[in-house]
């Protein structure tokens, strides 16, 4: 029997699945309830020994991330904000039970993110959500979860960050979720472990027992229950294999990505934030390709200061260790919004205002991001790129602005360098036909996949009818990209690669052949980019023989015939 899903984090895994049942109905029917002072004993014995959880996890936490013990470090305020507190117990003198009156607060304080239109603000209801349970199981009694076994694949409908940061990597082979996405706090933390995870996997107690075997495939989106003995066999050495390589890619992911012919590619990460750099030089990575700095926008109501934003910057940039951070200034609208920001509602946001428009409209706010990054070139390698450029002028305003900004801080005595250099994301199709002339103006370009494919096109990547289009091996796109290597090359400047494209192993013959100077990608995906080039010639592949493929099958076709 086969359940399906989405893949989060590629790879194979066999186990016994362990379901979480986060349902404690049964529970809170047999409560005994007590009068509100009992029932506030109850509640601040509870929250003492919540926080003493948290505190005892980043006390031993040696194998936790950043990330990880920031997020433990934000549930610990929760735990003490005010609002939070106040609203519990209140509703415990209106003689709610302790786990009701917790329960409401959280439902309260769930309906107020769900109020902010913006999905990565939605997904901190979790947060919330967590906290709550922790402190209703510790008004119940419960015991706080454990992994049973050595290979297990555990399985809920959610998963609370905390319990997540909490799992055993040499134990647990794979989560499969019912709820969650890419940039929930849970599956941030799965990514970071490194666990196969999948979401959308609507899997109950009713269809496998608990401690059953199952395959997970997160290649192919698929859970296998009740497997035979065969079926078992095969996972097996599939999970060995997939061991093995991984082992040997990471020994080799120092090594520098050299065809065989002696060409170079620096492959660095695409990060949203300083606590990414952990992992990057682990990955082989050199240095930052992009950094997202629309996320630090989207966090908060107010927009982040030029300090605040200069201590992130230079945290990069020192984590980098002399090796390039591009930073892309605020690239937001179009399907990312921030409450910082009075946008106003738009029938076609990817055609409207957003990203560069944004910037050069709020000069203010613009500068006070480019002397935050100038700044923190004090402290490293930093480069400046321009998200959405379509026109000379948004080059020449924006180069404008940055003298500006490199005054202000010559008079203010502030350390700066002056030599950062400045570049655009290529990814609408005007940028591509005037290549030839924003070469001139920049120092370097980076393609950015994700919105070219989109844009040239004329193809919405969310949209599920029509997102068969949607491919970047379609020849229009590829004819784009070959000429934007060539107009940079041309014009003297370095051009790189930022979108999905850039991590796809099937690609690296075509880029190789292009003459590509950078790709940037998901760290995760650098070490097996790196070994595909070091077993290429750059000339593996015929550009004219790739130019003159008709249809995206064709195009697919001669780079599988390539690579195999």
């Amino acid at each position: 029997m086969l359940v399906r899903g989405n893949v989060v984090v590629e790879g194979v895994a066999v186990g016994a699945i362990q379901f979480l049942n986060m349902d404690y109905e049964k529970h809170l029917q047999s409560y005994i309830a007590g009068g509100p002072e009992a029932e506030t004993a109850k509640y601040e014995g509870a929250l003492a020994r919540a926080k003493k959880d948290l505190e005892t996890m980043l006390e031993a936490g040696e194998n936790l991330s950043e990330s990880e013990r920031e997020i433990m470090g934000a549930h610990q305020m929760l735990l003490e904000d005010m609002a939070f507190v106040e609203a519990i117990t209140q509703y415990i003198q209106q003689e709610l039970t302790a786990p009701a009156a917790v329960l409401q607060a959280v439902s309260d304080f769930k309906a107020m993110f769900d109020a902010i239109d913006d999905p990565y603000i939605k997904e901190r209801q979790n947060d919330v959500a967590d906290v709550g349970n922790r402190l209703v199981r510790k008004i119940l009694g419960l015991d706080e979860f454990s992994v049973e076994g050595d290979q297990v694949v555990l399985c809920a409908r959610d998963l609370e960050p905390s319990i997540m940061a909490g799992l055993p990597e040499g134990k647990v082979k794979a989560v499969l979720l019912e709820n969650g996405s890419r940039t929930s706090h849970t599956v941030i933390i799965a990514r970071a472990k490194g666990f196969v995870t999948m979401v959308g996997v609507e899997l109950t107690p009713q269809m496998a027992a608990q401690g059953e075997t199952v395959l997970v495939d997160a290649v192919r989106g698929e859970v296998t229950l009740q497997p035979s003995p065969e079926q078992i066999r095969e996972f097996q050495e599939k999970v060995q294999k997939q061991e093995q390589e991984r082992a040997v890619l990471m020994e080799r992911a120092g090594f520098p990505a050299c065809t065989r012919d002696g060409k170079e590619v620096l492959v660095a990460a695409n990060i949203s934030s300083p606590e990414e750099m952990e992992k990057i030089s682990e990955y082989g990575c050199q240095g930052v390709g992009l950094y997202r700095t629309e996320f630090f926008f989207m966090e908060s109501q107010e927009l982040p200061s030029e300090e605040k934003q200069f201590e992130s910057y230079k945290s990069v940039a020192e984590q980098a260790k002399g090796a390039l951070c591009v930073i892309r200034t605020l690239d937001i609208g179009g399907d990312k919004h921030c409450g910082c920001l009075d946008l106003p509602e738009e029938e076609n946001p990817f055609l409207g205002f957003r990203a560069i428009r944004i910037c050069l409209q709020n000069k203010d706010m613009f500068k006070a991001q480019l002397r935050a990054i100038l700044r923190a070139g004090a402290y490293g390698k930093v480069g400046i790129m321009l998200p959405m450029v379509t026109m000379l002028s948004e080059i020449t305003e924006a180069r404008k602005l940055l003298e500006e900004a490199k005054e202000e801080l010559r008079a203010a005595q502030t350390p700066f360098d002056e030599n950062v250099p400045l570049g655009i994301m290529v990814e609408t199709p005007a940028s591509v036909v005037m290549a030839p002339v924003f070469a001139r103006h920049v120092d370097f370009f980076s393609i950015g996949t994700n919105d070219l494919v989109q844009y040239t096109l004329a193809v919405d990547r969310g949209n599920q009818t029509v997102n068969y289009i949607y491919d970047y091996f379609n020849p229009a796109v590829i004819h784009s990209i070959y000429q934007v290597v060539k107009a940079a090359h041309e014009a003297g400047i370095w051009v790189g690669m930022c979108g999905e494209m850039a991590g796809d192993r099937l690609a690296m013959p075509f880029l190789t052949a292009a003459g590509m100077d950078e790709l940037s990608m998901s760290a995760s995906q650098a070490p097996a980019v790196k070994e595909q080039i070091r077993n290429l010639d750059s000339d593996r592949c015929n550009l004219e023989e790739l130019l003159s493929c008709s249809d995206t099958e064709e195009v697919r076709a001669y780079l599988e015939k390539i690579v195999q």
